[in-house]
C-alpha cells in the first residue's frame, strides 16, 4: 500500500494533517529501517559466501599444486628409467 494511500485514508477518517503527517513519517521511517535490515542480511549473507568461496579457492589451488608436482615426481622418474634402459 503507497504510503499517499494511507495519507488520504487518513484524511477521510477525518484526522487531523498534523497527526496524518506523523503518522506517514513514522511508517516511512520503519519501511528505511527495515529495508537497511534487509540489505545489512544480504550483506552478511554475501560475506558467508565470500568465506566459503575463498576456502574452496584455496583447496583447489592445493589440488593443483599437489596434481603438478605429482606429474613432475612422474616425469622425472620415467626419464631416470629410460637413462639407465639406454645405458
Amino acid at each position: 500500500m503507497s504510503l499517499v494511500a494511507v495519507y488520504d485514508a487518513l484524511k477521510e477518517a477525518k484526522i487531523s494533517d498534523h497527526k496524518a503527517t506523523a503518522a506517514i513519517e513514522a511508517l516511512e521511517a520503519s519501511r528505511d529501517e527495515q529495508r537497511l535490515r534487509n540489505i545489512e542480511e544480504r550483506i552478511g549473507n554475501l560475506q558467508t559466501e565470500m568465506v566459503e568461496t575463498r576456502g574452496r579457492v584455496t583447496l583447489l589451488a592445493w589440488m593443483v599444486g599437489v596434481s603438478i608436482a605429482l606429474a613432475l615426481a612422474n616425469l622425472t622418474m620415467t626419464g631416470a628409467i629410460l637413462l639407465r634402459l639406454a645405458s
